[in-house]
């Protein structure tokens, strides 16, 4: 596997989008299944990516967190790999933040989403060693709050409050579409 076009909420492809994600169980599966998600990630931007994204069916997503020009501000987390990811708990504490999605209308469409602060995660890493994990961060909560919900079948407009659908924004120039003749 290569890099793959995310699917899009709304198409015939999509449809894996709003499904609950299968375990690994074959985790030389695994390992290809993040290498796929890697080289998409690395290509089209972002910083998670989850397997229904690319039309597989598993419970597999990845996040590339690391500050940058225009965000000095986030955490570096750098590359990591969550297999057959399980919340184990969550704050009360929340946050209130923009979201977008590269399987939203190719990460053009952004909203805000409340989320809870940190989180605690059981997983599988890259070795097959289960990990438990607290993050404390709220970007890097968010985002693998993000993606895990792309697991159980959720994007983050079904995690809208109904009062923000009026905030919803566009950034056209962020279409990922246009990453492919680079």
């Amino acid at each position: 596997m290569g890099i793959i076009l995310p699917k899009q909420a709304g198409t015939e492809e999509g449809r894996l989008l709003f499904q609950k994600s299968e375990e690994v169980e074959d985790f030389d599966q695994g390992r290809e299944i993040v290498d796929s998600l890697k080289k998409t990630l690395e290509h089209y931007g972002g910083v998670g990516l989850a397997a229904p994204q690319i039309g597989i069916s598993r419970r597999v997503f990845i996040v590339n967190i690391m500050p940058t020009k225009d965000y000095p501000q986030l955490p570096k987390i750098g590359f990591r790999a969550y297999l057959n990811p399980e919340i184990l708990a969550i704050s009360s504490e929340v946050n209130s933040d923009s979201e977008g999605c590269l399987s939203i209308f190719y990460a053009t469409l952004y909203g805000r989403v409340e989320r809870s602060s940190w989180v605690r995660l059981k997983y599988v890493d890259m070795k097959g060693e289960v990990q438990i994990e607290e993050i404390n961060h709220p970007f890097h909560t968010r985002v693998v709050l993000h993606e895990n919900d792309h697991l159980d079948g959720k994007v983050f407009l079904q995690r809208m409050k109904e009062k923000d659908f009026s905030k919803l924004y566009w950034e056209e120039n962020l279409d990922i579409r246009k990453r492919n003749s680079e």
